[in-house]
């Protein structure tokens, strides 16, 4: 996440599931659902990917959000560990709030993040072609979105290439202006 490009919020939707793009994890990598006491690796990638500032807001976040169904946790947050068992990048499918009214896009990409150190190896691009996969073969819905930011340019490439396109893309011309210039 580039803090120092201009933080505007943006949508992002995909409504063909059926051709997923599909990426493998490198070798010495290994994707796992969430389970038990996660909850701190979770917050440490988020830091170190800085999608948060401060390990508090991780916190009351978790804690207000994916704790309040431990169930859904354990089938839709996943995580990515390098071969040392070290927690390096995680993801989620969760329930939406921005197309209340959509039956294609109750549920989103939630919260995508890789520990820079891990970076360059592909691995946002697996856990999004994972996320995906389950999305589609546990029948989840016909469409999904995400919710990103302009400073997010970098994954937005990603999601492009996977094929979600922006949201109301006329009326929020500034940011994607800005997105565009950057990738």
């Amino acid at each position: 996440m580039d803090r120092t490009v201009e933080n505007i919020h943006v949508l992002m939707t995909k409504d063909d599931l059926e051709n997923i793009k599909k990426k493998e994890l490198p070798e010495g990598y290994s994707f796992c659902f969430y389970e038990d006491g996660m909850n701190e690796e979770w917050i440490n990638i988020q830091l170190k990917s800085k999608h948060i500032l401060d390990a508090k807001e991780g916190e009351e976040y978790f804690k207000g959000v994916f704790l309040k169904n431990k169930t859904l946790l354990k089938e839709r947050l996943l995580f990515i560990k390098d071969e040392a068992g070290n927690f390096v990048g995680t993801g989620a499918i969760w329930d939406g709030k921005h197309f209340p009214e959509d039956e294609n896009r109750k549920l989103r990409l939630h919260w995508i993040a890789v520990d820079p150190d891990h970076g360059g190896k592909g691995l946002a691009k697996a856990l999004i072609s994972k996320l995906l996969e389950i999305f589609r073969d546990k029948q989840m819905g016909r469409g999904l979105y995400l919710s990103t930011q302009t400073c997010s340019y970098v994954a937005i490439k990603i999601y492009l290439e996977f094929g979600f396109i922006p949201y109301d893309e006329v009326n929020n011309k500034k940011a994607w202006d800005i997105i565009h210039t950057k990738i």
